[in-house]
């Protein structure tokens, strides 16, 4: 595999940039929820919306500024998409009503995801096909280190500011990446001569790819685990572990650390493990370890215990994401639909992701044991998926593509 030039990191560091600020943008106004909702005079279920409401968005964003990236190049939109997000930000600050957040946070989130989809776009066509999934490791890593470390980031801030400060702080990150992206990331879409983009049609065609749509479903499943384990971290954590906040967030960074470690592993692996046969071992894997953190909670075992068996469950979430997504991406690397399918991509893992949520929460009964059931189905999905339709050859052919 070459190594990278002096310019190639730099378009790494600004992808990895544009990569972070919308789950940043999600998590980091968390902490302010009470804040929030004390300055409307309502309840922190209706400062929620808000949080529904970018997520809205986020999916329905993806699939705007795939074909616009696709028909007017990468670079150009990238940065109308960093002007919408920062000017939202900033009006988040002065809204008057709940109601104004919910909707400033939904064009928030169509200003910032595009960032998330034509990152992956812009590597499949500046980088070579022996680079891209070191390249989609750290990407991915971003993606699923940024949610936990995002409550942490929120809580600095509102130890000198208000819940304003939040949104400030996005807005100026959404014009240091205005910058950087202006003055650093090259044009990587090659236009030449290609035919007008039917949205509709080049969506239909993406989909039609079964391959695409496998490895999509299975990064979503992989994000709803993530998810759960994000959303039910509290719970598990802090009510039931009756472990302090310090604990708390200490327990949640190691488990970063854990996702850091899997997507290291990524690169090492994939130069000895076909990339299709990579993601069933890790899904049977975590299926297995599913089934002894379910064990565990059933038998209520010790928090100690059961934390550390969780750690051994997240970890591989880390393999999952650069894997799926370079799988997905392959068939549509150099092609007109490149945006369309990384964008395609996007929407399928979060659609995914919020199922297995829902799903989590109408299962649950309050109980730990009924978390580790929804980690449990999750994987027992991704391998119904996983074991039944891929084909062995896409594994040949993605080395030798090499």
């Amino acid at each position: 595999m070459k190594s990278f030039s002096l310019i190639q990191w730099l378009v790494i560091l600004i992808l990895s940039l544009l990569t972070a600020l919308e789950p940043l943008s999600i998590d980091m106004y968390l902490p302010g929820f009470i804040l929030i909702s004390e300055a409307f005079a309502t309840d922190t279920s209706s400062v929620q919306i808000s949080l529904s409401t970018f997520l809205a968005g986020f999916a329905i964003g993806q699939l705007l500024w795939g074909p616009l990236a696709d028909k007017f190049g990468r670079k150009k939109p990238v940065l109308v998409s960093l002007v919408i997000f920062t000017l939202a930000s900033a009006a988040c600050i002065y809204v008057k009503t709940i109601e104004q957040l919910w909707v400033v946070r939904f064009i928030q989130a169509i200003g910032g995801c595009a960032g998330v989809v034509i990152s992956r776009a812009i590597v499949t066509d500046y980088f070579d096909k022996s680079q891209t999934l070191k390249i989609f490791a750290l990407l991915s890593l971003i993606m699923g280190v940024a949610p936990i470390i995002g409550p942490s980031i929120g809580n600095g801030v509102l130890s000198f500011s208000g819940w304003e400060g939040l949104f400030g702080t996005m807005a100026v990150m959404g014009i240091l990446l205005f910058l950087l992206t202006l003055f650093g990331l090259p044009e990587t879409h090659k236009k030449g001569s290609q035919p007008r983009i039917k949205v509709v049609k080049g969506y239909l065609e993406v989909l039609s790819n079964r391959k695409f749509v496998i490895y999509s479903l299975i990064a979503g499943i992989a994000n709803g685990a993530l998810m759960i384990y994000v959303a039910n971290g509290p719970f598990l954590i802090m009510e039931k572990g009756g472990f302090s906040n310090s604990s708390f967030g200490l327990i949640f960074a190691v488990n970063a650390f854990g996702l850091m470690v899997g997507s290291y592993l990524t690169s090492i692996l994939q130069k000895h493990i076909a990339a299709n046969k990579l993601v069933k071992l890790t899904i049977l894997y975590m299926t297995i370890a599913g089934a002894v953190l379910l064990s565990a909670m059933y038998m209520e075992l010790t928090m100690n215990v059961t934390l550390i068996i969780l750690f051994f469950y997240i970890f591989p979430i880390g393999i999952l994401f650069p894997t799926t997504t370079e799988l997905a991406m392959a068939p549509f690397a150099n092609t007109s639909n490149s945006g369309m399918a990384s964008a395609m991509f996007g929407s399928i893992q979060l659609a995914t992701a919020f199922v297995c949520t829902i799903l989590s929460s109408l299962i649950s009964d309050g109980s730990v044991v009924t978390v580790g059931a929804a980690f449990l189905l999750c994987n027992l999905a991704a391998s119904v998926i996983v074991f039944s339709r891929i084909n062995l050859k896409e594994s040949v052919t993605v080395i030798e593509g090499k």
